[in-house]
């Protein structure tokens, strides 16, 4: 019985997330018209997780994806399941690419990994700096169940009470033990990426995902008001 409790909250999870990365790729495809020409960069790619959600299982051409990592195991993984992409290993705190150098970087739920003194900083950065746009999504820190540990009101308890809470409940992440984690709430993720529109994707009752996005101005339909509001944008920061 416990088993198929087990099996059922994990499929009603699956269910959700697939809906999560649907709205997500949804947004992606709206706001970034891909052309056959653009470069995109994949940070994060992985052929462990999240197979079938992937950007590589979206984007129309596949072929124009460079993607990587930091993990050399991720990559392989990758590159197994798909081949068409190029793939590089790397630091992305530190990307071996010339600046603005690809049409677009994307990067889902890998920023909330990046532990240690300014390194979330560094990622932003350098996200900012060889992309000409970009789509970078995260838990969202405020949804109260959170979802690398499978526990309701995780994030919001103290380290001790965090291990003993999942020492008793914990399905996900080994029993006793926490995740390291650097959630971000709205408007640290705003901070991080101060010219980018900040959404928040819900599929429940709370967004669970953020989403910041950039739009280089030359993508911009002109003619219409979102594009017209984005020129008026880039130009107020001195883009």
């Amino acid at each position: 019985m416990e088993k198929a409790r087990d099996s059922a909250f994990r499929s009603v999870l699956k269910n959700l997330s697939h809906k999560s990365r649907t709205k997500k790729f949804d947004l992606l495809k709206k706001e970034f018209q891909a052309r056959p020409e653009d470069r995109v960069l994949d940070v994060g790619a992985s052929g462990e997780v999240f197979l079938q959600y992937s950007l590589e299982d979206v984007y129309p051409f596949p072929e124009r994806i460079v993607a990587g990592g930091y993990e050399a195991s991720e990559i392989v993984a990758a590159r197994r399941h798909y081949p068409q992409p190029q793939y590089v290993q790397f630091d992305g705190c530190a990307l071996p690419f010339p600046d603005q150098s690809f049409d677009l970087v994307f990067s889902n739920a890998v920023i909330e990994h990046i532990l240690g003194p300014g390194r979330q900083q560094a990622f932003a950065r350098e996200i900012m700096r060889v992309g000409k746009s970009w789509f970078v999504t995260t838990p969202n820190y405020w949804y109260p169940f959170e979802t690398h540990h499978h526990l309701p009101f995780f994030q919001f308890l103290p380290r001790p009470v965090q291990m003993q809470y999942n020492r008793w409940l914990g399905t996900h992440i080994s029993k006793g033990t926490v995740q390291e984690l650097g959630l971000l709430s709205a408007r640290q993720l705003r901070r991080l990426f101060p010219t980018s529109e900040i959404t928040r994707v819900r599929v429940t009752f709370w967004p669970e995902t953020l989403v910041a996005y950039y739009l280089h101005p030359d993508r911009t339909c002109g003619n219409s008001p979102a594009g017209k509001w984005r020129e008026a944008k880039f130009s107020e920061i001195g883009g």
